[in-house]
Parts: C-alpha cells; sequence; structure tokens
C-alpha cells in the first residue's frame, strides 16, 4: 500500500495557516494588505478579546464579483500575479493567494463584497467549509469578518497570549500600516481602547503623536536620495534615547519589514551617538524600484532580500548619520538616567580646536606613534603644555565650532578624574563634570586622527598567513586594495588565506586575524565592509588608548586647556563610542536637592 498520499484541502489549509496566521494581529495584516491592494482609501477595523473573538475589516476598495468570493478561498488564487516574471516585479502587497484560505480554515469567516453599490454578495465559511453564498446589498467594497479563530484548534488556541498583550499585537499592526499609509482614512475601534479616527494627511509625521505618543510627535524629518531611490523618514534628537529598540520602525516600497541589513546600516549610523544599550527613535522609508528588492522570502513578507545590498548599506547609513549631524541638542543634568548622549558623530573634515591658546599635545606623528606623545605630554610632574607645531589650516566647508560658554572656569578635580567647572552663559550658572579621559579621547579623535589621511603602515616581519577558508577569502579578495587605504596591507595566499604583510602602526600589536575577521562580519551584514565605519572604529580605539586615564593628576593650568579644547571641538558632548563626556548641575538643580526656595 502506498504511504505518500495527497493532503485533503482543509488539512492543506490549516498548516498553511501555521505560517500565515501566528495570532489576531498576523490576520489583520493581511486583510489590511488585500484592501490596500484593492485601491481602498478608507478602512474600518474593529476587534474584540484581542481579536480572539472577532477582527472585522470594512473597505471602500475595488469589490469582488460572486465568482471571485469563491476563487478567494482557494489556494493560490490571486490577482496579482499572473506569470513567474511578475515576481521580480512586485508593487503589492500580497500575491500568493494564501491568506484568505489559511484565515478561513481556522475561523468562523464572513466575506461581503461588491463591485458597486447595491447589489452584492455574502459568503459565509466555517472552518474551511463553504455554507452558503446569498446576494447582500451593500456599498461598493468589501467587509471581511473573523470570529471564533482556532476554536476548533485547542492546540493552537492555547499558544495565543493574554487579551491584552494579542490587544497590544493588534495596535502594533495599525501603526505600522497607518504610518505607512497617510491618504488612507483609518477608523479603528476596540472594546479595549475605544475609537481612533484617523484622517487623510499629507506626510506619515502627521500621524507620529496620535500613533506613537507624545513623546514622539517632533521627531525631525529628513529625506535623501532621488527617485525612485529615495530614503526618507523621522528621527529622535541625539538627546531622546531609549533602552529598546521598540521605536524603530522600517517599510520598504511601503511596506513594514524587520530587515537584517536595514537594522545593521542603522545600528552603524547611531553608533558613536548613543551609548551602548541607548537606541533612538526612528520612522524610515526606503523606496527602491521594485526589481531592486525580492520580497518573497518569508511567509508573512516580513523580511526582504536587496539585489544590490552592496549599494544599499552604505547609502543608508550616510543618510542618516548626515541626518543626525543637524541635530544639536542641550546639555542633559547630571540628575538624567539613564545618561543620554547629546550631539551627533560628524563624518566631515573637521575645523581646528582652539587655536587662540596653549595645547596639550605635540600633533600625531605615525612614525613614533600617539601613544608615545601623549606619555611625553603628560608624563609624570609635567608642570605646563609642551610646545606644539602649527595646526593645519581649517578644511573648507563644515559648519563653525559652537562656541565656548561666556565664562568657563577650572574649579579643581574629584577623584583625579572628574573635572569641576564652573559656567555662566545666557542664562543660570551651572556647574560641569567632566570626565577628563573621555574628553581628552574627544579631542584627539577630532584633532589628530578623523583626517581621512592614509596611516602609516607598519611591515610585519615575518608576513602573517591568516587561514579563513575558501569562501571567506573570496568575499574579502575584491576589497584588498580598499584595506591598503586604512593601513591594512593584505594579499591572497591560495585560495584558502590570506598574507597580511603590514597593520596600521599604531595597531601593530593587534592580531591580523582578529583585523579580517572584524572585516568579514561587516562585509558579512551590509554586503561590502564599511571602510569609513572601519576606520572611525580604529581612530577611536586609538584616542582611548592614548587619551589620559583617570587618576592621573592634572595641574589645573592643563586642566583648563583641556576643557578649552573640548568645547572647540565639533562634538563635545559625547566621546567617539557615544559615553557622555560632560554632565551639567544647574543652579535651580542644586537648590532643588537641598530644598531651597526657587
Amino acid at each position: 500500500m502506498a504511504k505518500i498520499r495527497v493532503l485533503p484541502d482543509h488539512v492543506a489549509n490549516q498548516i498553511a495557516a501555521g505560517e500565515v496566521v501566528e495570532r489576531p494581529a498576523s490576520v489583520l495584516k493581511e486583510l489590511v494588505e488585500n484592501a490596500l491592494d484593492a485601491g481602498a482609501t478608507r478602512l474600518e477595523v474593529r476587534w474584540e478579546e484581542g481579536g480572539k473573538r472577532l477582527l472585522e475589516l470594512a473597505d471602500d476598495g475595488c469589490g469582488m464579483a460572486r465568482d471571485d468570493l469563491y476563487m478567494a478561498l482557494e489556494r493560490h488564487a490571486t490577482s496579482k500575479v499572473r506569470a513567474a516574471g511578475d515576481l521580480d516585479h512586485l508593487a503589492t502587497f500580497g500575491f500568493r493567494g494564501e491568506a484568505l484560505p489559511s484565515i478561513a480554515s481556522v475561523s468562523r469567516f464572513d466575506m461581503a463584497s461588491a463591485e458597486a453599490d447595491g447589489a452584492g454578495h455574502r459568503l459565509r465559511c466555517e472552518f474551511g467549509v463553504i455554507k452558503e453564498v446569498l446576494p447582500a446589498a451593500r456599498a461598493r467594497g468589501t467587509t471581511i469578518t473573523v470570529r471564533d479563530l482556532f476554536a476548533q484548534l485547542p492546540a493552537r488556541r492555547r499558544f495565543l497570549k493574554a487579551t491584552e498583550t494579542e490587544h497590544a499585537h493588534l495596535w502594533g499592526v495599525v501603526t505600522r500600516l497607518a504610518l505607512a499609509t497617510p491618504d488612507v482614512h483609518w477608523v479603528v475601534e476596540s472594546d479595549r481602547s475605544g475609537r481612533l479616527v484617523l484622517p487623510r494627511v499629507a506626510e506619515p509625521g502627521e500621524r507620529l503623536g496620535p500613533l506613537l505618543g507624545d513623546k514622539l510627535a517632533s521627531l525631525v524629518a529628513f529625506r535623501d536620495g532621488q527617485a525612485p531611490w529615495t530614503l526618507r523618514g523621522y528621527v529622535s534628537d541625539p538627546a531622546l534615547s531609549f533602552r529598546d529598540r521598540n521605536h524603530l520602525y522600517l517599510f520598504v516600497n511601503g511596506r513594514a519589514v524587520r530587515d537584517r541589513l536595514l537594522l545593521a546600516a542603522l545600528a552603524g549610523a547611531w553608533e558613536g551617538f548613543f551609548p551602548k544599550g541607548a537606541y533612538p527613535a526612528a520612522v524610515l522609508f526606503l523606496d527602491v524600484p521594485p526589481e531592486a528588492v525580492d520580497v518573497n522570502v518569508h511567509p508573512t513578507k516580513a523580511e526582504v532580500r536587496f539585489r544590490e545590498p552592496q549599494r544599499i548599506f552604505p547609502w543608508v547609513g550616510r543618510a542618516l548619520r548626515e541626518a543626525w549631524s543637524g541635530l544639536r541638542g542641550g546639555l542633559a543634568s547630571v540628575l538624567d538616567l539613564p545618561p543620554k548622549p547629546l550631539e551627533p558623530e560628524l563624518d566631515k573634515p573637521l575645523a581646528p580646536v582652539a587655536a587662540s591658546h596653549p595645547h596639550l599635545w605635540e600633533p600625531y606623528r605615525p612614525a613614533e606613534g600617539a601613544v608615545r606623545a601623549l606619555e611625553t605630554a603628560f608624563g609624570p610632574g609635567t608642570s605646563a603644555p609642551m610646545a606644539a607645531e602649527p595646526r593645519p589650516a581649517a578644511p573648507q566647508g563644515p559648519p563653525p565650532p559652537p562656541a565656548a560658554p561666556a565664562s568657563f572656569r577650572y574649579l579643581g578635580a574629584f577623584d583625579a578624574t572628574y573635572l569641576l567647572a564652573e559656567v555662566a552663559g545666557d542664562g543660570e550658572p551651572e556647574l560641569w563634570i567632566v570626565d577628563q579621559h573621555v574628553a581628552h579621547e574627544r579631542i584627539l579623535y577630532e584633532m589628530l586622527f578623523l583626517r581621512k589621511h592614509a596611516p602609516a603602515i607598519q611591515p610585519l616581519m615575518p608576513p602573517q598567513v591568516v587561514g579563513l577558508g575558501p569562501a571567506a577569502v573570496a568575499r574579502l579578495t575584491p576589497f584588498l586594495d580598499e584595506f591598503t587605504a586604512v593601513g591594512l596591507e593584505v594579499e591572497p595566499f591560495g585560495a584558502d588565506a590570506l598574507v597580511v604583510r603590514g597593520l596600521p602602526d599604531f595597531l601593530a600589536d593587534r592580531d591580523p586575524e582578529a583585523l579580517l575577521t572584524d572585516l568579514l562580519r561587516r562585509l558579512e551584514e551590509g554586503g561590502r565592509p564599511d571602510l569609513d565605519a572601519f576606520r572611525r572604529d580604529l581612530n577611536a580605539e586609538l584616542a582611548c588608548r592614548s587619551a589620559i586615564k583617570k587618576h592621573h593628576v592634572l595641574p589645573a593650568e592643563l586642566a583648563q586647556c583641556l576643557l578649552e579644547d573640548l568645547m572647540a571641538c565639533q562634538v563635545p558632548h559625547t566621546c567617539p563610542h557615544g559615553r557622555p563626556v560632560i554632565k551639567k548641575l544647574t543652579r535651580g538643580d542644586l537648590e532643588r536637592s537641598f530644598g531651597r526656595r526657587l
């Protein structure tokens, strides 16, 4: 007797439902996307008990004829794809033809539709079995009602969460889809949160407040690129950060996605702006030609694959860094928790720092090494700054550095680590607390290391062979010439290894294999190694290693110079790794803490 059989349709549909219908929120997503593909300009959504008892969507789209109601519940029946070639340039949300039959197989399912006002039809289905199709008068469009989801599949129903959790997931779907469709009028009603009306608006930013809350209503808009390749959206000021990534919303061609490439590009862009463990808020819309992205890689279409990731990754990272570079927030109070980064990282030539007063360091000489130069400048018993060579002329183009406060007076140090200064600007007096290590780190990073020059190369004697395997070598080989620009001399050595002949002199003690592995990781994350980010990381590491350490006693005149150099930096408030440099206490903060009457 044959062991292999064709599954009955209702069993096959229930298996497919396991991929498409995870919870009520996934049902709502599929229904809304179908309505948008039908040309709907008005959507009315209603649910009860987190969608477990009732979930309903009414639209004013093109509607369906009687025969289409039957066909809509057939697997792989769709109006959006005619041939395999259509998959290469999809411009619709749905295309597989699995959503409706999957939903109907695990619920009590009603669908009423009309192609014009007046005559329409209503189909009633229970757990995959069509019960009846009757005439029904209604306006143009479609209404789908889903009741008792998973009622006949107790094992699946037990995996649903509490009503409040499912309710929150439904609102998450509404939030993402409503942000992506500003030209659609939404009416959302539930038994938990009442009724919300979202009229049509010109820009998604007009919905940030109603959907994301007042705190995110002030996200700053930006735009980059030209059609058909555009990146636009809204990002938080660096002074506003969060402890998780729940405030990141990513859209590709209007489709909400969870894409590793975009998240990696976003993470690379905010690195150095925010302390580790802090995340921005961002609503990003990436629009590319349909043929440039493959949306047919995930059953629920939540993930995409770009055909040219090497084009997307550096572009997105650069655009976001430029967007953040224009946002300059005020200093946070030392009483604020958690500490927030306050200045963007700039990836452009920088103006020279503090040229009008004595300096603390000799210029960076690659052949000698910055660590020895700093040890000389800050050696034991140093009582005055060493003479410095003239600094290079300011590059043309970048904005001038922020002006120093009107009065900036060094008071002393705490624990030979934190410098205390009294600042009297336009407002009330302030007490500033400056971490001397990260302050020096920021100054070195801007003054000496952030120039895009080729570093001195330290030859390795003998050269080191690094076996990475054929696949890794094949990925890295096209970029070997570019590696030289960051001071890494590498050549092929057979099919499965590379030979490292030289390293940047300031990283001569680093393991070559670790550096190549880092570049390979960046390549796998972004489609190509982001060498600008790699250079910034190397420079930030060198600045950290070269900067004075905590518990190093500074003479008062050197401490004053350090503070003045810091305030002449383009980005004085965070170190290259995103750690805060300065905390402040206003006079009002102090008086409140001592119970004084303001």
